[in-house]
């Protein structure tokens, strides 16, 4: 019997996507319809396009017998023949087709947004609004708009003071306006919004008051006790004749205390003050001569004041510490409530809903209602119920599932949730791994689940998963702590040993290296980097091969600054790489070099911007040792410039923006310094993002870069070039060779680099007067505290979140792994020392290396070596259009043609055509002819059909040939059975013309087809004949 809830646990590599696509296409065979029924979710769009990616291609192994286990499977299951299975494959992927919108493959906050939408007038909403996803937007607009309106006597400036004097004496700098954008954030977690909201009118400054004068009063009255009774003891000390210097430790001991006590200084007693308290004759040094007669005194006249102060620090020093907790947060109360305030109103002005309100809205829809209903409202029900990394579930997320998860269920239907605990990484986001480790079965009774565990790693060679296996398998003996040894059990028991694949067995490497503390940190991670890309290069490993994975970005740009400087002095290896975690464009030389042009042109008696032009010149294109003497007049500069900038400088200054950057591309040969080269492209992006934006004007780009220009550097993945990646970003995906250049983050580290983390107390703990929550920033080894129950619980999660990402690091590469990990300890800090305590049980070394370097299967195509250098041209030199006359047109038909092209380019489908052409005749890009002229494309069905909003489609798109020259195709279209190419052309047909257009486009056609498997099919678009001519 099939039970209705089959959760597979699927560790790192054990095929968890082909385990769910196969699940979601067997309850899909079931009949013609079904699949309309099946609702699969995942956490990104990326991630939901490559499980309806994989889910097609199963289809199609199946329909063509090629995946005959698969088949074998499904025929038992289904009880026919394996033909049977194939042609219910065939005919299941063409009603997919037909049905596209029924695919529900999908993101889980896309599909809780599509109920939404369906109960706008139960939420109450104000006419139309719109769905806000850019988070960092709304935290930006609101930040700013509360330092605008700061007033000098306000109580909230005496706040945000308080708060850069904490700031400073945490050795940060006075800088706010980071970390109050950081400090926002945590208005749009999950763990903030469950918070019960505040009835009532008492304001938030209410209750600061009203905080403020019990904690003031509490603080008195521990104090006025502490200092009472101490000052008694430093009384009949005196009266005695004794001081400091009769006392065991002196000052640093008993009589230190008491002393200190007597002045309110208030310190819990350490352990050396205890055992006075335990043991009078502690007090005092055995060797002092007049050691009787002072522990008569204590017997007799100080023992029982010093157990009363004891006592007292015993009984009320929880209340006095925790109120100063709370006293030193009142000013991150009272910030994050006026920032709530001004969120709220933000969604109000601006009648928006916030990606992150969505899981709760609908959490407010559903709740109550009969849930036929809610599928009646969204216009589709569903049977079952497929959710991928089910580990990253959030508390509120699993809440409006169960909801819709118990109808299925009750009706007797299949629900699948595939994750894995050990890889979960995101609780900075809400997610939960309790609920698949534990909770599901307090929503479900255990004799309705199915637990299977995939243990089979079809990724990594065998060395790599033997020294996992012994790393995992033995963490949990590794920690005193009750609480994290049972969740690390939990997490890590014995399904975390992965079988071996018989292919892979016998192969693999893993390298584990230990800094040695005589060095710096920085040498040895430079020299460990350097010596792996050169092992793994040297065993026939291309760069595109690598994966150099970090815990955060400073890390990740860090490793950049290695690699560019060593792709500049060694031509031997390849240090290509890619990041989307590492770089800032504005950081970037070639990017400041332009700026300083654009600054130079707009003004050509700015001495120091072309000091900046000429420094650059200097290091990076001729690479001269001179010394500059930036002294020199302005004329003098400019001869130690190119004579083609020099020369034409008036006339580059008046060049459209692009065409400008074009130009100082060929004029300084920028496209020949491979370390710039990332920076070049993704200029060149922001540049026609500008142009798109503002239009050609020059002029204004610097102002519009002030505002825009500082951002992280886009750079999509290559086939050949190194990648560095952030832990989080590297989940799911795998590599041939990892390289982890700085393991040793911290256990104990819950924010992530030096953000502090808050946690929500409820004050009820604290004084029943106070029925709110109250933010805290989280204290490490904080005992003598009410709350201290709230860190120990933020402490256990911080080490599961830590050792977590250790195993999602270790499991990416597929043949080599190469560890730099911190000093050797014995104490367990952080990763590194546990990592330590583990290897060197059986082997006391510095290095460990198990297994032998894995060398490459050599391919049969070889792949092309990084860009070396980028594709710069003049449209101007290579743009010709022709006459039927074969008459060259003036350059005003030449600036037509060029805009048409742009025009078109922007569009990516149907939806955005018609905005677009109105945008540039409101822009006047264009004339009403031209617009009349792309309203007739429009209306051109044999045009249009290339805009539908369900195809893949690329405009611009650039291709390298075999021989290395590039080709710009203007329109690339792929289906799911074929491929389109469209070539623009503007004036009339000419038969010498058109033979040439259709050569190059066989080209096109050709260059595609070595990249898709599939029909390529090729068009001349003849924009003012409203032609579309075929290959």
């Amino acid at each position: 019997m099939i039970k209705p809830i089959k959760i597979y646990k699927s560790s790192a590599g054990s095929g968890k996507t082909y385990t769910l696509s196969k699940n979601y296409i067997r309850l899909a065979l079931k009949n013609r319809n079904n699949f309309k029924k099946i609702l699969a979710v995942t956490f990104t769009n990326k991630a939901a396009e490559e499980m309806k990616s994989r889910i097609l291609e199963m289809i199609d192994t199946i329909s063509s017998g090629e995946d005959k286990n698969l088949i074998i499977e499904l025929s038992k299951f289904y009880g026919s023949s394996p033909q049977d299975i194939s042609i219910r494959a065939k005919k299941l992927k063409t009603n997919i087709l037909h049905n596209y919108s029924y695919f529900n493959v999908t993101t889980i906050d896309s599909f809780f947004y599509s109920i939404i939408q369906s109960f706008t007038r139960d939420l109450k909403f104000k006419g139309k609004y719109n769905i806000e996803m850019d988070l960092e937007f709304v935290i930006n607009e609101v930040v700013s708009s509360f330092l605008a309106d700061l007033k000098k006597e306000d109580k909230i400036t005496k706040w945000l003071t308080d708060f850069s004097r904490e700031r400073i004496k945490s050795g940060k700098d006075f800088l706010i306006d980071g970390e109050l954008k950081n400090i926002t954030k945590n208005l749009f977690t999950e763990q903030y919004k469950s918070l019960p909201k505040s009835t009532g009118e008492t304001t938030y400054r209410d209750k600061i008051a009203k905080l403020r004068k019990f904690i003031i009063t509490t603080k008195k009255k521990f104090e006025k006790e502490a200092i009472t009774i101490s000052s008694e003891l430093i009384r009949l000390i005196n009266e005695n004749s004794y001081d400091e210097k009769d006392f065991s430790y002196g000052l640093s001991g008993v009589f230190g205390f008491i002393y200190k006590n007597s002045k309110g200084e208030i310190k819990y007693p350490s352990k050396r003050i205890l055992a006075c308290f335990k043991d009078p004759d502690k007090w005092v040094n055995k060797k002092k001569p007049e050691r009787d007669n002072i522990l008569k005194i204590i017997e007799c006249d100080l023992i029982n004041l010093f157990n009363k102060l004891i006592n007292h620090y015993d009984s009320s020093f929880k209340l006095y510490n925790s109120s100063q907790e709370i006293n030193n947060n009142l000013y991150t109360y009272g910030i994050l409530s006026e920032l709530d305030l001004r969120v709220t109103r933000y969604r109000e002005d601006n009648n928006v809903i916030l990606i992150s309100d969505i899981s709760e809205l609908l959490y407010e829809v559903i709740k109550d209602e009969f849930i036929p209903f809610v599928f009646e409202k969204v216009g589709n029900t569903y049977s079952h119920y497929l959710i991928d990394e089910f580990q990253d579930t959030s508390l509120l997320q699993w809440k409006n599932f169960i909801r819709l998860i118990s109808d299925s269920v009750a009706s007797g239907h299949e629900n699948i949730f595939v994750g894995d605990t050990k890889q979960s990484i995101y609780r900075w986001r809400g997610s939960n791994s309790k609920i698949m480790d534990s909770e599901i079965e307090s929503f479900f009774t255990r004799d309705i689940i199915e637990l299977k565990s995939l243990n089979k790693n079809w990724r990594s060679t065998e060395e790599i998963i033997k020294f996992n296996n012994n790393i995992f398998s033995n963490i949990s003996n590794y920690f005193e702590d009750d609480s994290m040894v049972d969740n690390l059990s939990i997490k890590f028991n014995s399904d975390i040993i992965q079988e071996i694949r018989d292919d892979k067995k016998g192969d693999g490497y893993v390298e584990v290296n230990f800094r040695d503390k005589r060095n710096d940190k920085l040498d040895s991670v430079n020299s460990f980097l350097i010596d792996s890309i050169n092992k793994i290069q040297d065993n026939g490993f291309s760069a595109g091969d690598i994966g150099i994975i970090v815990r955060d970005n400073k890390e990740a740009n860090i490793i950049a600054g290695i690699l560019s400087y060593q792709a500049e002095i060694d031509t031997n290896y390849d240090y290509g790489f890619v990041s989307a975690d590492a770089l800032e464009i504005n950081t970037s030389p070639i990017v400041n070099f332009f700026l300083s042009t654009f600054r130079y042109l707009k003004n050509f008696k700015d001495r120091l911007s072309l000091s900046e032009i000429l420094h650059f010149y200097h290091i990076y294109i001729i690479k001269s040792d001179d010394v500059i003497h930036y002294s020199l007049s302005n004329e003098d500069k400019l001869k130690l410039l190119p004579d083609s900038f020099t020369k034409n400088k008036l006339k580059i200054s008046r060049l459209p923006i692009y065409e400008l950057v074009e130009e100082l591309i060929r004029v300084f040969k920028l496209n020949l310094i491979p370390s710039q080269i990332p920076y070049l492209k993704a200029f060149q992006d922001i540049i026609i993002e500008y142009k798109t934006l503002q239009g050609e004007e020059s002029s204004s780009f610097l102002e519009w870069w002030d505002k825009n220009g500082k951002r992280k550097l886009n750079m999509t993945p290559q086939e050949n070039e190194i990648q560095i990646i952030t832990i989080h970003k590297s989940k799911g995906l795998e590599f041939s060779n990892v390289i982890l250049p700085f393991f040793d983050w911290d256990l104990d580290n819950v924010g992530g680099g030096n953000r502090e983390k808050i946690i929500w107390v409820d004050l009820l703990k604290y004084n029943d007067e106070f029925d709110f929550h109250f933010p805290i920033k989280y204290k490490r080894n904080e005992r003598n505290s009410i709350f201290n129950m709230y860190y120990h619980n933020e402490r256990i999660k911080a080490y599961e979140d830590n050792i977590n990402l250790m195993y999602v690091s270790f499991t990416r590469p597929k043949d080599n792994l190469f560890i730099l990990a911190g000093e050797q300890r014995n104490e367990i800090k952080n990763v590194s020392d546990l990592l330590y305590n583990i290897l060197r049980k059986n082997n006391k070394k510095n290095s460990f290396k198990y297994g032998c370097i894995s060398k490459k299967k050599p391919l049969s195509n070889s792949l092309p070596n990084s860009l070396l250098s980028y594709p710069s041209f003049s449209w101007r030199e290579r743009l010709i259009i022709k006459t039927t006359d074969d008459k060259t047109l003036n350059i005003d038909n030449i600036e037509r043609g060029k805009i048409l092209h742009d025009i078109l380019s922007e569009i990516e489908n149907i939806n955005d055509y018609n905005e677009k052409i109105s945008r540039a005749l409101k822009n006047k890009k264009i004339k009403i002819n031209e617009s009349k002229l792309l309203d007739e494309l429009y209306k051109n069905k044999n045009f249009i059909r290339f805009f539908n909003p369900e195809f893949n489609s690329y405009n611009e798109i650039e291709i390298l040939s075999d021989s290395g020259n590039i080709y710009r195709l203007d329109r690339v279209v792929e289906t799911d059975n074929s491929v389109y190419v469209l070539d623009y052309k503007t004036g009339k047909i000419n038969k010498k013309d058109h033979s040439k257009y259709l050569k190059k486009l066989e080209l096109y056609m050709k260059l595609l087809r070595s990249i898709y498997n599939k029909k390529v099919k090729g068009y001349l678009v003849y924009i003012d004949l409203n032609k579309i001519l075929n290959d």
